[in-house]
């Protein structure tokens, strides 16, 4: 996932915590707190964990990091939310589903061929 970039432009530290909405959102994301000093950035990663269980679709969380909202979107199983396109988000390379056609064509070619094959041998 991007990472989450913030800056400190207070005067003393400020320590990163984190919330979400909805709350059970937490156990999808992992990230560790921050102290930031005054003056400072700090690009904070964020790691999505999918459960193995979890079902297809799009996920919309809103993370709360340092009094700052951060609008987290995330799919599974799907393509991505359009507002990731939108922002230059790339799914990473998988299997196209037209790859199950071309295993499946041959497989349609060879019933044909058989089933002419019998028509044939039966006239004969």
């Amino acid at each position: 996932m991007t990472p989450l970039y913030l800056k400190n432009t207070g005067n003393s530290p400020m320590e990163v915590t984190y919330s979400a909405n909805p709350g059970d959102a937490m156990s999808w994301l992992k990230v560790s707190p921050v102290e930031i000093l005054p003056g400072e950035s700090a690009s904070i990663p964020l790691t999505l964990v999918v459960p193995s269980n979890a079902g297809p679709g799009e996920n919309y969380v809103i993370l709360t990091a340092g009094g700052t909202h951060f609008d987290v979107r995330f799919s599974v199983g799907v393509p991505p939310p359009s507002q990731c396109i939108a922002a230059g988000y790339t799914s990473p390379p998988g299997t196209n589903p037209l790859v199950f056609l071309w295993l499946i064509v041959p497989v349609v070619i060879i019933l044909v061929v058989f089933w002419v094959w019998r028509r044939l041998a039966g006239r004969l």
